[in-house]
């Protein structure tokens, strides 16, 4: 089972709103190519969601930008 945290929800809801406004912009008979443009959307916005859940959570990611740390962490500085 995959655990999501919020954010996850947040873009899980807004992808399938977003799913439904690409559908609802689609007509037959007017040649308008917006569903194309909400369907790039859409597209975007799942890859998005999919690295989201594969590659990211509260224990694989940590930003800390002083190099220090780092080496303090991973034991590089001993050699």
């Amino acid at each position: 089972m995959i655990h999501k945290n919020t954010r996850q929800n947040l873009e899980l809801i807004l992808l399938i709103v977003l799913i439904f406004v690409a559908f609802a912009s689609y007509h037959e008979g007017t040649g308008s190519t917006g569903w194309l443009q909400w369907t790039t959307v859409v597209s975007m916005l799942f890859f998005l969601y999919v690295f989201d859940l594969s590659f990211t959570d509260e224990s694989n990611f940590v930003f800390d930008p002083d190099a220090d740390n780092w080496r303090r962490k991973t034991e590089a500085g001993q050699y």
